[in-house]
């Protein structure tokens, strides 16, 4: 248990004892509230001893930010942590440093806290408050709630039903549940630990320890329990954590979590899920009924927002305008932090406030002593929520709050924890009057958390609310009337990991052509040194750890070293951040914008702070709202700011052409092409036989490719699908409609003229989208039938379309209209062009695979809706498509005497077939051709080898060397191939040693992760150094490509 730190000079409490320690005055049961009273006494820095090991706190606001370093110090997983190991194992909250399932877990679980994850969440959050106030409800004017044990009850439902579909029914239970009961008896157990005498505890203990063993493994029987259901379930999705750590492969080296620390990780969360968070809801709720003029403005904010409604049900935008009751819970958990302890350790030989401390040696911070520094003002003992303002957060050092620890192994929970509480304190402190009847003077029990123990409150029903604001009132837009002048660019970057930043730069981008822009939206990376001078930039930044998300880091280095004139550039910069995570808030973006402004470029609007813990989608409409007021009055196109017609004329005419898909046509850049032919690839009447049709396409006279490209199409729905929504609806397919859009937005169906509701239905709508949680909300509050509502309410995500839903529930009374309202305008499709443009330079030609199977209603056949189509296609008929370019990377290299390897399985060969035929070109042509090995995974060689005649006659004339894999019909034990690589591991080696060139093509969930590991397997067993070192620089140099997709 030692630091081995040298405490020489520091204070340490009076009256140690030799060989026991400093125990006089301290209590087993209070050791945080122990230490700080010590730290009152002696300072922001001192030690204690026990049993002849040295420990050392800090406290102070500037010695927390030392060890807040990340270059030189670490977390520690204290002892007191240590012991949880043995239920948690090497979980993200107890695992070492040095155990590498920790980086691992991490990088696949952090998309489970994207802000999309989170909006997935809050239907779920929702529901399980309502069980909380359903369950207050019945104490109205009866008996007093336990307020902390209701809380752990809301948090460790919300915790199982959001990351592993499993539901304690804590609220439907007398007694916890039995995995409660062990979990908290093994916690107790473990904390105990910390408390055993040398020598003799563990005699005493006995059985207790015991105790623990049989908790522990029942713990882990449950929790491998519902890891076998999921498995067997066939749910590969990735919605929530455990889908997350079964079937997401690690984004960089493609590997998974093994079932061990799935287990782990699954009981980390429900450990850390529920404690912390109940803790912080407990203590806000004793500090409001203790505060009447704090618990006025909280209920000020939550009246103006829901006012009268009786029991309002918050959506996810309405949770981040509850500001104030987020300032509440975060001055509650800075007289109290839940987590009130952790440990860091150096990483390197360092100093804290001058005393030495050598690499390995740690330090505890303890937190609510932090929270009281000199930092925090006057009366650091007051419950002051405007502590929290934002101009007194700004103004306050980075390190001084730090709840939820800090730095990378920081609580990756910590926006879930925070969403999860202020929705339910909205929605308590808006029901309900909290009386304070036991006058309960705070008693702040302390086990792996803190909680107030013994907290009871007595309930009324409020009667009296302020009215809330009429919703129209909630937003004040002022827009400016016009477009932007023909051919102006407008250039919107993201820099962006979990895909936040990516959608906000594509939604401005949509918005900006709207407003007669032509708009770009790409990665940070992509415009590296190249900034354009011709058009307004604007950027959507994020940061992560304080650093460059992927796809911005060479961006954010040229801009920190250029000394580049930008003074013909002009930006603005939309920075996404959580204010939580204050000490690197808005890091990158506040970077960005100063770099840009001192490189001489002009800053349009000032740089807008969206923080996702407030109202993010307040913060960016209101600037959105100045931005593009601002891009107006400077890009606009002054005759089209303001149209006024003084003519007498009765009439305006417009004249419309082309065909009725015209606009839509004009917004994917489609047009008509021609089926030459459309042939059965693959044996169908076998039962291993899935078809994919081969499709020869006539391109229009001056259109051209090059081999690798994509032909992007725009399907139709089948007349099946569209008879079925005329049938559930009553419609007249022949009744002629106008659609109007009503708002300049992507979001609506680009239509021109009117059009029959069979056109509509069949080209311009997506009809097979899974219904979102929103929709489902809307289908359920339009159905009077008590069980259908009820089977509605209960259904969080599904498969399933808004039509197959609304055919699942007759009684719903949705109109057409607002059917029509929640579907998506149709969406283009890519497909890998599998022609050469050497041998077929006017025509393309597809591999299409079709999907097919079973209907997800049980009943009838479902139809992918694009490959449907392009599979009835006949020859003659024309489709509606344009050729997109490859990236460059996945080009054949401009020297054929380049080894190249080709990895695909099923529908990728596609591209790898076109670069065969400009290979077969080459060699007609006299060129020497490198080495090629083209592997190709399939079912079996008699049933969908495709094309297998003319890539064998090309393998026999010399121009590529076929290496198939049967996943059904294994040769040498050679199935997939990823293990046909790994067996030619000696070819494989030389072909690269010699400047070789690797292209994948195919599934990127399951083949492409298992390639790079065969890869990586071959370079373990032939080269040197780090094996996934050796694939990065691969992959840098454009050796190693991929053009994969999730399967």
């Amino acid at each position: 248990m030692t630091t081995s730190m040298d405490v020489t000079g520091l204070p340490h409490p009076a009256n140690r004892i030799p060989v026991v320690g400093d125990v006089v005055g301290t209590s087993p049961r209070t050791p945080i509230q122990d230490a700080m009273r010590m730290s009152r006494e002696l300072g922001p820095i001192f030690t204690r001893s026990f049993f002849g090991n040295d420990v050392v706190f800090v406290s102070g606001a500037d010695l927390v930010a030392e060890v807040a370093d990340e270059d030189r110090f670490a977390k520690h997983v204290a002892p007191s942590l240590a012991r949880i190991r043995a239920i948690a194992g090497d979980g993200l909250f107890t695992a070492f440093n040095t155990e590498p399932n920790w980086q691992k877990a991490h990088d696949i679980l952090l998309p489970a806290f994207s802000l999309q994850s989170m909006r997935g969440y809050h239907p779920t959050m929702l529901e399980v408050a309502n069980r909380l106030i359903a369950s207050w409800d019945e104490h109205v004017d009866r008996r007093p709630v336990e307020v902390a044990d209701d809380m752990t009850r809301l948090t460790l439902d919300t915790i199982g039903l959001t990351g592993f579909a499993f539901d304690f029914e804590s609220f439907q239970r007398p007694d916890p549940h039995p995995f409660v009961q062990a979990l908290v008896r093994g916690l107790a157990h473990a904390q105990a630990k910390a408390r055993e005498l040398p020598w003799i505890g563990p005699i005493l203990n006995k059985g207790a320890d015991e105790q623990f063993a049989k908790d522990a493994q029942y713990l882990a029987e449950v929790v491998d329990d519902v890891v076998r259901q999921r498995k067997e379930s066939g749910d590969t999705s990735t919605d929530d954590l455990l889908g997350l750590m079964l079937n997401a492969p690690h984004p960089t080296d493609g590997t998974v979590l093994d079932d061990t620390n799935i287990r782990n990780q699954v009981i980390t969360f429900l450990i850390a899920g529920h404690e912390t968070t109940s803790g912080a809801l407990s203590f806000a709720l004793h500090y409001l009924v203790k505060n009447p003029t704090v618990l006025a403005k909280a209920q000020a904010e939550v009246d103006a927002l829901w006012g009268s409604t009786d029991k309002p049900q918050p959506t996810y935008e309405e949770v981040g305008k509850l500001r104030y009751v987020r300032q509440v819970l975060n001055e509650a958990l800075r007289l109290w932090p839940t987590a009130a302890a952790f440990s860091r350790e150096a990483i390197v030989d360092t100093t804290i406030g001058g005393h030495p401390i050598k690499k390995g040696q740690w330090v505890v911070v303890l937190a609510p002593m932090l929270h009281r520094d000199a930092v925090w003002g006057d009366n650091v003992e007051a419950f002051d929520p405007s502590r929290f303002d934002p101009e007194r957060e700004k103004a306050r050092p980075v390190h001084a709050f730090k709840p939820f620890g800090t730095g990378e192994r920081a609580c990756i929970g910590r926006q879930f924890a925070l969403h999860e509480a202020t929705l339910l304190l909205g929605m308590i402190i808006h029901r309900y009057r909290l009386l304070d009847t036991f006058n309960y003077e705070l008693k702040v029990k302390e086990t792996l958390t803190l909680k107030p123990a013994g907290f009871r409150l007595n309930l009324a029903l409020r009667t009296e609310r302020v009215q809330a604001a009429p919703a129209a009132a909630t937003r004040d837009v002022t827009r400016t009337a016009g477009r932007a002048k023909q051919g102006t660019t407008l250039t919107v970057l993201h820099g962006s990991n979990l895909g936040t930043c990516r959608a906000m730069a594509r939604q401005l981008a949509d918005e900006g052509e709207d407003r007669g822009f032509t708009a770009v939206a790409a990665p940070l990376d992509e415009f590296t040194g190249k900034l354009p001078s011709d058009g307004p930039v604007v950027v959507v930044a994020a940061s992560y750890n304080g650093k460059p998300t992927d796809d911005a880091a060479d961006f954010v280095a040229w801009l920190d070293s250029s000394t580049d004139d930008l003074s013909a550039v002009s930006f603005a910069v939309l920075g996404v951040g959580d204010r939580n995570w204050a000490a690197t808030y808005q890091h990158i973006p506040t970077r960005v914008d100063a770099r840009l402004a001192s490189l001489g470029a002009t800053r349009l609007v000032e740089r807008c702070e969206a923080d996702a813990s407030g109202d993010l989608t307040g913060d960016i409409e209101a600037w959105s709202d100045g931005l593009w007021a601002e891009l107006l009055t400077r890009y606009g196109d002054p005759d089209a700011v303001v149209e006024v017609d003084s003519s007498d004329r009765l009439y305006d005419v417009r004249v419309i052409t082309g065909p009725v898909t015209a606009a839509l046509d004009a917004r994917y850049e489609v047009g008509p092409m021609t089926v030459l032919a459309n042939d059965e690839l693959v044996d169908v009447e076998s039962p291993l036989g899935r078809s994919k049709r081969h499709l020869r396409i006539q391109l229009p006279e001056g259109v051209s490719y090059r081999t690798g490209d994509h032909l992007t199409v725009v399907p139709d729905n089948p007349s099946d699908l569209v008879d079925r929504v005329a049938a559930r609806f009553g419609l007249n397919l022949d009744l002629v409609v106008a659609i109007n859009p009503r708002q300049k937005t992507r979001r609506a169906i680009p239509v021109d003229r009117p059009v029959t509701i069979r056109q509509l239905l069949t080209h311009f709508v997506e009809l097979q989208n899974p219904a979102t949680p929103a929709q489902i909300e809307v289908l359920a509050s339009c159905n009077p039938c008590p069980p259908e509502k009820a089977a509605l309410e209960a259904l969080t995500e599904t498969d399933l379309s808004l039509l197959e839903l609304l055919e699942q529930n007759p009684a719903c009374q949705l109109a057409p209209e607002m059917f029509l309202e929640m579907l998506s305008p149709i969406q283009a499709r890519h497909y890998s062009i599998s022609s050469s443009a050497l041998l077929k330079p006017g025509e393309i030609e597809l591999i299409v695979g079709v999907v097919s199977g079973p209907s997800r209603t049980g009943s009838g056949e479902f139809h992918g809706v694009s490959s449907y189509y392009l599979s009835r296609l006949a020859a003659g008929d024309q489709l509606r498509a344009r050729v997109d370019p490859a990236r460059e990377a996945f080009r054949a290299p401009e020297d054929p005497a380049t080894p190249v390897i080709f990895v695909s399985a099923g529908t990728g060969l596609a591209p790898f077939r076109g670069f065969i035929g400009d290979r077969a070109a080459e060699l007609a042509a006299g060129k020497a051709l490198g080495p090629g090995l083209c592997y190709f995974g399939v079912r079996h060689p008699d049933v969908d080898y495709l094309h297998r005649a003319e890539l064998e006659a090309a393998e026999q004339a010399g121009v590529i060397s076929m290496r198939p894999a049967f996943s059904r019909a294994e040769v040498d034990g050679v199935k997939y191939v990823q293990d046909r690589i790994a067996a030619d591991g000696d070819e494989v080696w030389a072909a690269l040693s010699t400047g070789g060139r690797v292209y994948v093509c195919g599934d990127g969930k399951g083949m492409a992760p298992a390639v790079r590991e065969a890869f990586k397997s071959i370079h373990r067993s032939h080269g040197s150094g780090d094996d996934q070192a050796w694939l990065d620089g691969l992959i840098a140099e454009d050796r190693y490509v991929e053009d994969v997709w999730a399967g």
